[in-house]
């Protein structure tokens, strides 16, 4: 049940904070922590006591420092609690396991499609039961579960607005009947927003502190990160970009893709494996050229505008459209080549197109996201 009571629960946000700082340090002294938190180094050492006590923070190595008596680190424990990161779509679910110190344990994935709640549902469970199981993790030690989908917000995560790929999942109370099928506290997020923070977390983006990842999937959006934290805007909505091209016009989308590419060859691969519309483009190229001709200088247009608001160091061309596809719209990302607005000049960002790992970026986004801001804490 939800009411249980947990290690996390009614903790404060300084302690949160101090959290953060060790898993992204691995060790910090009592002294360091109060340097960071801009709190008095008697208070850190009684917040970590507290910490220690709730088994969430032990004691490593004592280290000597240049003057004074030698500092104990402080650890995070890395089997205190576990969280969950899932990335949905139409398509695909994929489910990675986190521990407690950020560290991927284990991942699963199945291919839909899901047309309905009951359909993702049973696959959610299936794979949580099997990633558990496997690594024999108790799933009363889940902190929670971050779920990344094509949606936006309105007024909180209670009001969802589906993209069109998903909109039967609006059929039923989505929030309500995952958290009773996953058994713990969960976080919707929007599929771009935890890119974004999964680039973060896997450390790809570890030299760019400010940057956008523009995320091309069945719609277009982006995340926006700023000092290496995910800024939402005011109700979530932030780097919404697909909202700045009409509907009629080409779009930069695996949907667009896929029904140009119907239209041209008479088939094409059922769902969207990376892998198969690969090979599918090696037996089809002029169709991809075509493509690309369209959709290269919309891919332009919308990296421009964001370089030019925001100044990111880098731009990071993700999403599932496959690796090859994106890689061959970085080239349009050049903006003294491609010219997006006539003459029109920005200081042009680094342009990133990530590459496909083990690791859906989508997943462990959602699940660092929940080890960020725990749910439960004060």
């Amino acid at each position: 049940m939800l009411t249980r009571q947990r290690p996390f629960d009614g903790i404060g946000r300084t302690q949160v904070e101090m959290l953060r700082h060790l898993r992204r340090k691995g060790a910090a002294s009592r002294g360091d922590l109060a340097d960071i938190c801009g709190v008095t180094a008697a208070a850190v050492s009684m917040l970590a006591r507290d910490l220690i006590e709730r088994g969430i923070v032990v004691e490593g190595a004592r280290r000597s420092g240049a003057r004074g008596a030698p500092h104990v680190d402080l650890m995070l424990a890395d089997k205190v609690g576990y969280a969950l990161g899932i990335h949905a779509n139409r398509f695909t679910a994929t489910l990675v396991l986190l521990d407690f110190r950020g560290a991927r344990i284990d991942e699963r994935s199945k291919q839909g499609p899901f047309d309905s709640v009951t359909d993702l549902t049973s696959a959610i469970e299936a794979l949580k039961s099997e990633l558990l199981g496997m690594n024999r993790i108790d799933e009363r030690l889940l902190i929670g579960a971050g779920i990344a989908m094509p949606t936006r917000f309105r007024q909180g995560q209670g009001f969802l607005d589906l993209a069109d790929e998903v909109i039967g999942w609006a059929e039923v109370d989505f929030a309500s009947t995952l958290q009773h099928a996953l058994g713990c506290p969960i976080v919707i997020e929007n599929d771009a927003n935890a890119a974004a923070m999964g680039e973060v977390a896997l450390g790809n983006s570890a030299d760019h502190e400010n940057f956008v990842y523009l995320y091309l999937s069945e719609g277009i959006g982006s995340g926006v990160i700023i000092n290496k934290e995910l800024y939402r805007g005011h109700t979530g909505n932030a780097g919404e970009v697909g909202a700045l091209r009409a509907r009629g016009l080409p779009r930069p989308s695996f949907e667009d893709l896929a029904a140009w590419s119907l239209a041209r060859v008479g088939h094409i691969p059922e769902g969207r494996s990376s892998e198969e519309w690969s090979s599918y483009f090696d037996r089809h190229g002029a169709v991809l050229e075509a493509w690309l001709e369209r959709a290269g200088p919309e891919t332009a247009r919308l990296a421009f505008m964001m370089a030019a608001i925001l100044a990111p160091a880098a731009i990071y061309l993700g999403g599932t459209l496959p690796w090859v596809v994106r890689h061959r719209l970085a080239d349009w990302l050049d903006f003294r080549k491609s010219d997006p607005f006539a003459g029109a000049r920005v200081l042009q960002p680094e342009i990133i197109v990530p590459q496909s790992s083990a690791t859906d970026a989508v997943a462990f986004g959602a699940a660092a996201m929940i080890l960020h801001d725990l749910p439960g804490a004060d």
